[in-house]
């Protein structure tokens, strides 16, 4: 297997886990990789890219985890949200408006914002 290919499948195994932990730091991978295009001139991680954006809508789909001894409450929706300040489109406007609509939670909104203005762009 080539070099891109082991840390691709190895990114792949964490966004697919069965362990919400396990997803997020994924997603927030994903979203450090994409900041670092502006220093390096690429993302490692792009191809993986609609899998990523497709993950990140799919936890927005359902009520942000609850808080427990890991992880505060709405980690989840944070980390979906924050890759979709890079990653969202205008389709996913209406998601994230519905995120917008329902979270009491002032950290998931301010991300969402964010997320807005990227599906908007």
């Amino acid at each position: 297997m080539d070099e891109v290919g082991i840390p691709l499948q190895a990114f792949g195994a964490l966004l697919h886990s069965q362990n919400i932990g396990m997803v997020c730091r994924a997603l927030n991978m994903y979203q450090v990789a994409a900041a670092y295009t502006q220093v390096s001139g690429g993302n490692p991680l792009e191809p993986m890219a609609d899998q990523v954006r497709g993950v990140a809508r799919e936890i927005l789909s359902r009520p942000p985890a609850e808080a427990d001894e890991d992880f505060r409450a709405g980690f989840d929706h944070v980390s979906a949200l924050n890759v979709l300040t890079v990653l969202a489109e205008p389709a996913d406007a209406e998601l994230i408006a519905a995120v917008l609509e329902n979270t009491t939670n002032d950290e998931i909104r301010a991300v969402a914002k964010l997320a807005a203005a990227t599906a908007h762009a």
